[in-house]
């Protein structure tokens, strides 16, 4: 899978591309048809925005998540992609 992480209006720290690369593993464990993973984080002055794009096997998932700390932020978008993903999971299986 490729995991793609842009950083808008700040400079990407190692911790945020160890906590991206740590939510895309466990996101793999559910579903391993996972092709490609983006992640834009944006700062805007107290406004940390994190959208996480999930390309898995030709539906696209969407998530993003807003708050004052970029870690929040990122954990936030990802359990929403978590949770997006385990229902796709649930509807592909039921057929």
């Amino acid at each position: 899978m490729r995991l793609e992480l842009t950083a808008r209006h700040f400079q990407l720290s190692e911790p945020l591309r160890r906590l991206a690369d740590k939510w895309v593993r466990k996101l793999e464990r559910f579903d391993d048809r996972i092709i490609e993973c983006q992640v834009v984080m944006d700062v805007e002055k107290h406004r940390k925005t994190a959208e996480v794009l999930l390309n898995v096997n030709g539906h696209i998932l969407k998530a993003a998540h807003e708050s004052h700390d970029m870690y929040l932020s990122l954990d936030g978008a990802f359990e929403k992609v978590e949770a997006q993903l385990k229902r796709l999971e649930g509807r592909l299986k039921g057929r």
